[in-house]
């Protein structure tokens, strides 16, 4: 008879980040997935991998300047999340348009990006982690948290129907989807990057020039090439992001595969 240790790690083991052929990066604002995945994105774009972004909520809240209006803030920040994501390599982009730090609903947030999980059927799932301790945000916590239950709802049309969403014309309703949470105080996959992935993410960061301009910003900066460089010191390269990959079997019942 199998052990329990190896059952799990027969069906439960976490394959390379960059052997999924269709990752999918959510972010709650413009600029959350470059701060946290930029280094995993520009090796996966190296290595021809397709990637999508999905930019949840509109970023309109994202500047105290009372003379900016939330639609002239709205463009400002999906021109740059355009112009980021380009230089990331990344062609598809789309945006749910969420209030940013508006009172949508997790089950809102789950209507709004289930249609690009049709479009584009990932094989992987990037969000924030809703469980991480310390955040605050309640955009943070209800994107991640849609994700965190897209994976059981997508594959079953009557489930799409009763959340609202229409059926028609979807062909495949994807299955075994991976999730991996970045921000995440429960990591379990150290990913190497190199120093040019590493510098490629702090460059696509520049690009969000509106949220770059206060005196926190080099320190900001400093912190990611610091936390690459403490995360990368078991790698050949030196740096590393790290994730919390939730593969689809422990993704419901079955937690003992986490850490394994």
């Amino acid at each position: 008879m199998p052990t329990l240790h190896e059952i799990i790690q027969m069906y439960g083991a976490i394959p390379p980040l960059t052997s999924f052929k269709r990752p999918m990066f959510i972010g709650p604002h413009p600029d959350d997935i470059e701060f946290c995945c930029g280094g995993l994105v520009a090796k996966m774009v190296e290595a021809g991998v397709p990637v999508t972004f999905v930019v949840a909520t509109d970023g309109a809240a994202g500047t105290s300047d009372p003379n900016i209006t939330a639609q002239m803030m709205r463009d400002i920040r999906e021109e740059e999340s355009r112009n980021a994501a380009s230089f990331l390599g990344v062609k598809n982009i789309e945006f749910c348009r969420l209030e940013d730090g508006g009172p949508y609903s997790v089950e809102d947030a789950m209507r709004a990006i289930a249609p690009f999980v049709f479009k584009y059927q990932p094989d992987i799932l990037f969000a924030p982690d809703p469980k991480l301790k310390s955040e605050c945000h309640p955009d943070h916590l209800k994107i991640g948290e849609a994700v965190r239950r897209l994976p059981k709802m997508v594959p079953y049309p009557e489930s799409v129907r009763r959340y609202g969403l229409s059926t028609e014309g979807v062909e495949v309703f994807p299955s075994a989807i991976t999730l991996a949470f970045y921000a995440s105080d429960d990591a379990n996959v150290v990913e190497e990057i190199t120093a040019e992935h590493l510098e490629t993410k702090i460059h696509s960061l520049g690009l969000h020039a509106s949220q770059m301009e206060d005196d926190s910003t080099e320190l900001l900066l400093t912190y990611f090439r610091l936390k690459a460089m403490e995360l990368g010191k078991c790698t050949s390269s030196g740096f590393a992001e790290d994730y919390q990959v939730l593969v689809p079997i422990v993704q419901h019942v079955y937690s003992e595969g986490i850490h394994y």
